[in-house]
């Protein structure tokens, strides 16, 4: 057998154990976004250029938000809007942004959390 021959049989070996591979990591992925599905996230999985990408399916409402909001105030004391948006990682996402402000806003006319110049503390 020749080396090139050697070299092809290598790379065809290579591509099904990338493909085995491929399939294994997309049924965990596909499993973590049911989960999150289950607690009322809407993601999807996008294969892109790059690294790829999971991102929330954009219109869609972000069920459970004032809960989120809350348990991160409650985790972050004295933590601000800016520092709430990175945690919950919605920096691009415009929507999300709304949806913490309303909740916020929600939070602080129910009488649950406080703010005092701009840092929100749950009561």
């Amino acid at each position: 057998m020749s080396v090139l021959e050697e070299i092809r049989k290598l790379e065809e070996q290579k591509a099904k154990l990338l493909e085995g591979a491929k399939i294994e990591a997309l049924n965990a992925a596909k499993a973590a976004i049911g989960t999150l599905a289950e607690l009322g996230f809407n993601y999807t999985l996008v294969q892109g250029e790059g690294s790829g990408a999971i991102s929330r399916t954009p219109g869609t409402r972000r069920s459970g938000i004032r809960e989120e909001v809350l348990a991160l105030v409650k985790a972050n004391p004295g933590a601000n809007r800016s520092s709430l948006i990175a945690k919950m990682n919605i920096a691009s996402d415009k929507s999300g942004q709304q949806s913490l402000s309303n909740a916020l806003a929600a939070l602080k006319k129910a009488g649950t959390i406080t703010a005092n110049g701009g840092a929100y503390t749950a009561k």
